[in-house]
């Protein structure tokens, strides 16, 4: 083909003869501007939409079968310069010294062709009101600086997203972000937390995609398998339920997205499969869709799982039974049967759980784990989900305790892990606590980095909360009959006179707790009945403020945690941390940032790892200092104080009120536990036993009898579609190896 000089062309696309979405190559028809010549043209240009107006550049060239055509080397496309685009652009933030009312002014004044004048001339700006010469020139600056930038936010501000959307796009894809937003607009609601499909869905109509397009349906079936994965936990969906979710958010019957469904499948953005098991089980059961990173998780820690528990059964330490004696005798303890058979099952098999639910002895049996492995020489380590669980094991054993994270040193910068196959954990045992927070990556995380040599124990209440994160690794692991357990229920002889420990193990079973009768000396454990949430919400900042304190000697800050099911709602944590904040502080003024405002002596709660600042998830702080120009805070935690500008704040939440999911691994001397009917759609029984075991010395429900007795009705909490239990099961069927339960008398 022989080419011609390089020429630029106007106009706008008419239609596509050819479109390759995965290499970016296309080819059309292109209407000039001016006579209206139609125009063959091919290239890297299937980003541009039918109708759009473009600049190519590039040079005529003679197909030996298409005949003279242009080949598209580049484009740009026509940015909209209309007023209300460039008064966002203007004040963005990325102009220095200029906002909204500026902005406006200078607009009115010099027009739509204001960028192009100031660039040439600063000194126009003089006759804008409130404009000098220093900052004339200031503005001209900013301006020059900016770049391409420049028209990155003119496009997307031309096309209707707000100015903080735009930043937020602009930050995240720089230079790149209309290449990208042309190409897929519903990578925002992939890449970018805070924007869901549906605001995703009006860029991408701003830009042109059509609403029958297959890159939308693509998306829709993208976004409700990721808003199940981290909204409910699943890690995986039945096909007909991710068709019917589908079908709902674009209200399109669920055929039409089945071949949309099945390009994801071919291209590797998800895996379909049935889940393995008999025949008689699976014949009617629903193919499931997993995202391929969770399919790969639970499929690599199905595996990992299985060999170690293939693995041969070599005891950590010879003569337990003396071992357990000696100690029993130093501590003047004795261990249940229970107890030793999860001590030799653990010392004697590459990996175990231990379960049960408070008061049965978990804490003790770790506690005996560390001594007696420490006096073998044995060297150990123990971790717990979140900073808070690390804290409390750490405290229970007087071992160094730390985050999962922290044990597989995790680099924040490459969002990856130090330990791993290639460089495995070297202790003979690891011990983690509050398992039942494990979430499906983590879990493949920590199996991932164990040398071939180390004993696992995971020990956890399975009828807690599952995790945060997506999956079910502790339950999952326990009805797969794959590894050994041991569950604990005797309740020891000190936790036998609490109503908090009675009540939870009733509410397991199905039953009301127990209140105490009047008469009988103070209880831990109270219910009080208000049916009305607001004057629900006033009788909790009594008790925190005034009747606690009074009757029980308690700090309202350090010692009460108020819990709710939910963040919305007149019982809701919002609502709880406004009325308790005005309440304890009544006259501190307010630093808004975000969604929040904070004040001096608020009490705060870390709600994700921070390696650089060494803060974790569930760390309470309470802010000691608020700088209003600098807009930044100093928390005081019970190691260090730390400094946060407005950029480290999202860490950072009110702490009054927070909500059970946040509370897990955590313990406190007492807890008021909010119940409204409001919450009917989070109300079930683990929420409310994992609510109850947050208390050590006092626990008070407070509100509804109904929503009470609906969360104890309702045991359907735990429902989350995952793979893992039954690639496990799977092994245990197909070679019979449910390894057997060991004890005392035949190690």
């Amino acid at each position: 083909m022989v080419s011609e000089s390089r020429q630029t062309l106007e106009g706008s696309l008419l239609r596509f003869f050819f479109k390759n979405e995965e290499t970016g190559f296309a080819a059309g028809l292109f209407l000039q501007d001016g006579e209206g010549t139609k125009v063959r043209v091919s290239g890297m240009i299937s980003p541009l939409k039918e109708g759009q107006q473009t600049i190519l550049h590039g040079a005529f060239q003679n197909h030996p079968r298409f005949g003279r055509q242009f080949k598209v080397e580049s484009f740009e496309l026509e940015i909209p310069r209309s007023k209300s685009a460039i008064i966002s652009f203007l004040s963005s933030g990325l102009i220095k010294g200029v906002g909204a009312n500026l902005a406006e002014k200078i607009v009115e004044v010099l027009g739509e062709k204001a960028l192009e004048q100031i660039e040439k001339d600063p000194d126009c700006l003089l006759s804008v009101p409130g404009i000098g010469r220093k900052k004339a020139a200031s503005i001209q600056e900013s301006l020059a600086a900016q770049g391409n930038l420049r028209d990155v936010m003119l496009f997307l501000a031309g096309h209707g997203l707000s100015p903080n959307l735009a930043q937020r796009i602009l930050k995240a894809y720089g230079n790149q972000a209309i290449s990208l937003l042309l190409a897929n607009p519903y990578r925002l609601s992939e890449d970018l937390i805070g924007i869901g499909f549906k605001k995703a869905d009006k860029v991408a109509q701003k830009l042109g995609i059509d609403e029958h397009a297959p890159e939308r349906l693509q998306a829709a079936l993208l976004y409700c398998l990721k808003d199940a994965v981290f909204g409910d936990g699943h890690t995986c969906l039945p096909q007909n339920l991710l068709l019917e979710r589908a079908s709902k958010l674009l209200l399109k019957p669920k055929e039409d997205f089945l071949s949309a469904l099945e390009s994801l499948i071919e291209t590797g953005r998800v895996v379909q499969q049935k889940l393995p098991g008999f025949p008689i089980q699976t014949e009617r059961e629903d193919p499931r869709v997993w995202p391929l990173t969770l399919f790969k998780a639970e499929k690599e820690l199905a595996e990992q799982i299985t060999d170690l528990a293939k693995s041969p059964k070599t005891p950590l330490l010879p003569d337990l039974s003396s071992k357990i004696a000696a100690w029993e005798s130093k501590s003047t303890f004795s261990l249940p049967q229970a107890q030793k058979r999860a001590l030799f099952t653990a010392l004697g098999h590459p990996i175990s759980v231990v379960t049960g639910g408070p008061g049965v002895g978990k804490t003790t049996l770790i506690r005996a784990l560390v001594e007696i492995g420490m006096q073998g020489g044995l060297s150990l380590a123990l971790a717990a989900p979140t900073g808070r669980a690390a804290k409390r094991l750490y405290e229970a054993t007087r071992h160094e305790a730390s985050t999962i994270h922290r044990l597989l040193e995790y680099q924040p910068g490459t969002n990856r892990f130090l330990r791993n196959p290639r460089n495995p954990l070297e202790q003979d045992l690891i011990v983690i606590d509050e398992s039942s927070m494990l979430d499906i990556h983590l879990g493949w995380s920590l199996l991932q980095a164990l040398s071939p040599t180390t004993h696992l124990v995971l020990v956890g209440d399975v009828d807690q909360l599952p995790s945060v994160g997506p999956g079910r690794v502790l339950g999952d692991l326990i009805e797969s009959g794959m590894v050994p357990v041991t569950r604990l229920t005797q309740i020891f002889r000190q936790a036998q006179g609490s109503l908090i420990i009675e009540n939870a193990h009733r509410i397991l079973e199905g039953q009301l707790p127990r209140l105490p009768k009047n008469g009988e000396p103070r209880a831990d454990f109270y219910f009080m009945e208000e049916r009305n949430p607001e004057k629900a919400l006033q009788l909790i900042a009594d008790l925190v403020t005034t009747r606690l304190p009074q009757a029980f000697g308690l700090n309202p800050l350090k010692d009460i945690q108020v819990l709710s099911p939910m963040y919305r709602g007149p019982l809701g944590v919002h609502r709880i941390n406004e009325v308790l904040a005005q309440r304890i502080l009544p006259q501190a003024p307010i630093l808004q940032v975000g969604n929040f405002g904070y004040r001096k002596g608020d009490k705060v709660l870390v709600v994700r790892n921070d390696y650089e600042l060494e803060l974790y998830n569930g760390d309470v702080g309470f802010v000691e200092t608020v700088d209003f120009e600098q807009r930044s805070l100093v928390v005081e935690f019970p190691e260090k104080s730390q400094l946060f500008n407005r950029d480290q704040m999202d860490i950072l939440v009110p702490a009054y009120g927070i909500t059970v999911h946040r509370a897990q691994g955590s313990e406190y001397p007492a807890v008021i536990f909010a119940l409204d009917q409001g919450h009917f759609l989070m109300l079930n029984r683990g929420l409310l036993y994992t609510a109850i075991t947050r208390a050590k010395g006092l626990l008070i429900l407070l509100g509804s009898r109904w929503a009470l007795e609906r969360a104890i009705g309702n045991c359907d909490e735990n429902l989350r579609h995952t793979g893992l239990g039954r690639f496990l099961a799977k092994e245990v069927i197909g070679d019979g190896i449910r390894p057997e339960r060991t004890s005392p008398e035949t190690s």
